[in-house]
């Protein structure tokens, strides 16, 4: 999967330069196999102040242990020069908002205009890449001086720009509050880090008495890391490290490790009761001292402090903390994560016991019966995509499944065309069920990646407030955030994770989205096995969003995790 990512990539920005290329006859494009000689061509292409230069590998700046290839350099008024990055993927979101784009034939940024397909997307890793190549201009004395902006070609086919200077990431801040930081504050600070890892590294590999700036640390990315064999023993060791916990993230880490909570089954010792006044927001820790020398019986209610905190005082009830006895009884371990900000606490507790207790799944805390909404006709829903665009609308109705597909180019008309048929379906199903005197609803797994789809394609294709009004509808079900609301699990809840717990088995070995792009480049090529594949696959999806669906109306036997115990 990896390697396709490569591949294709390399592919979609060969076609780009291909066609920035035949647009500007003047273009320099930087070639050769020799980096010294790279360097030196982009070099005097950019004293030569060349429009556009494409395939640019910049002069190494050795003082900031820099080296850098962006795919487009593109010349600024002053004779400087802007970043500009080819990446194969959408650039833009379908929303109310705009981008400022420019087209290819003028890819500058005085000629970008507010482009109406919608704002852009933000990509951090995008961004990062473009901050790196702007200090490297900076370095050359050749970055535009009017500001630091960058580009990214993606999909789309345009330069959308973006201010590197603009605050736009929230991080955590020394006052333990989260601050807006721009692009460049933030490449700064995690390239000076890692600078920082590599140099503890090189000390720890001359003395083993060194510890490293870095530990093993589950995340996202970790499944594609070549380190991952590595680190995946060393964090499956005993209970599991705390980072295995679904959301878990690398400062609420630290917020655990500084109180000596290393394991999942750590976490899973904490109280639940006490985690949550946490999580409220109760200030224990002023409330103890508050209550010192006052007898066990002595009424929270009369506690001063608590009038000028209602809002403490409304939680302490609600969780029947009443006394100073009542206080004293909760554990000290769970308070001492007060004030750090830790909402989510009871989640990460609980997450912990499910994740090392017999079941499979357990029922959430105060979760006495499952509902799930229903309706006389069912359609299951469930979308295929590349980074081109949606190949594929599947839907489920009556145990009979329907595709709606294409295994042509992706182009906005095609993606149009698509959805427009498989929307009409849609829609017509529902009105002649509605039209029989029957209620209807559709169902999704994780409705944000169907949503943002139909947005988008629904923009283009004309029907974007038909769609708008049927997702804003309670016809349209998010069966994941129905299951979230009932149900905990230790590993999360992808629909990969979830329908095998109900007893639902995919038709083959290896079914996940990254398999299913290999088997579309394949389909694209008239595979047929690829395709039938593909539509096997799709079939699955739906079918399993229908067992989890009836799973969850039978599932009010599944235990709660009130009744699991470290």
């Amino acid at each position: 999967m990896l390697q396709r990512r490569f591949d294709r990539g390399n592919a979609f920005e060969a076609e780009i330069v291909a066609e920035l290329t035949a647009l500007h006859p003047g273009v320099v494009v930087v070639d050769g196999d020799d980096p010294a000689l790279r360097e030196q061509r982009t070099a005097d292409a950019m004293a030569a102040r060349a429009s556009l230069i494409l395939n640019a590998r910049l002069p190494s700046d050795d003082l900031g242990r820099r080296v850098g290839k962006p795919d487009v350099l593109i010349v600024a008024p002053d004779g400087g020069y802007r970043p500009v990055d080819i990446k194969h993927h959408m650039t833009l979101k379908a929303d109310s908002g705009h981008a400022r784009t420019s087209q290819f034939a003028d890819a500058t940024l005085e000629a970008a205009h507010d482009d109406e397909a919608g704002s852009a997307r933000s990509n951090k890793s995008d961004l990062l890449q473009l901050a790196h190549y702007q200090r490297m201009l900076e370095s050359a004395g050749r970055a535009a001086q009017d500001g630091r902006l960058g580009g990214i070609i993606g999909v789309e086919r345009r330069v959308v720009w973006y201010d590197l200077n603009e605050p736009m990431w929230r991080t955590p801040s020394s006052t333990g509050k989260q601050k807006m930081r721009s692009t460049m504050e933030i490449y700064d600070f995690e390239f000076g880090f890692r600078l920082d890892i590599m140099a503890i590294a090189m000390r720890h590999l001359d003395d083993p008495a060194t510890p490293l700036l870095v530990i093993p640390f589950r995340k996202s990315e970790c499944d594609e890391c070549p380190w991952w064999d590595w680190c995946r023993p060393q964090l499956q060791e005993d209970s599991g490290h705390p980072s295995l916990i679904p959301s878990l993230t690398w400062s609420q880490w630290e917020t655990y490790r500084d109180r000596g909570v290393t394991t999942r089954a750590d976490v899973a010792s904490l109280d639940p009761l006490t985690a949550r006044l946490v999580a409220g927001g109760v200030d224990l820790s002023s409330l103890s001292e508050a209550v010192q020398g006052m007898p066990a019986d002595h009424p929270l209610s009369d506690v001063k402090l608590l009038d000028r905190r209602p809002k403490q005082r409304s939680i302490l009830e609600s969780e029947g903390i009443d006394t100073v006895g009542h206080l004293a009884s909760l554990d000290e371990r769970t308070a001492a994560y007060a004030s750090t900000g830790m909402k989510s606490l009871p989640e990460h507790i609980d997450r912990a016991r499910a994740a090392l207790g017999s079941a499979p799944v357990y029922r959430k805390r105060g979760v006495k019966g499952v509902v799930v909404p229903r309706a006389d006709v069912e359609v299951d829903v469930d979308m295929e995509n590349v980074e081109d665009g949606v190949y594929m609308w599947g839907v489920l109705i009556g145990g009979e499944y329907r595709p709606f597909f294409t295994w042509g180019p992706l182009t906005p008309d095609s993606e149009a065309e698509l959805f427009t048929a498989f929307w009409e379906w849609l829609v017509t199903t529902r009105a002649a069920t509605l039209a029989r005197g029957l209620t209807f609803r559709a169902y999704c797994w994780h409705e944000p990646a169907e949503n943002t789809q139909m947005y988008r394609i629904g923009r283009h294709a004309g029907l974007l407030e038909e769609v708008k009004r049927f997702i804003d509808s309670d016809e349209w079900i998010d069966l994941r955030e129905v299951f979230d609301h009932h149900f905990i699990t230790g590993t999360g809840s992808g629909l990969k994770v979830i329908a095998p717990i109900t007893g639902f088995a995919w038709p083959m070995d290896d079914a996940g989205g990254g398999e299913s792009m290999v088997q579309f480049d394949r389909a694209a090529l008239g595979d047929e096995p690829a395709r039938r594949w593909l539509l096997d696959y799709n079939r699955a999806d739906v079918d399993a969003t229908r067992a989890i669906r009836d799973w969850i109306a039978g599932a009010s036997s599944v235990p709660s995790i009130e009744t699991e115990r470290p």
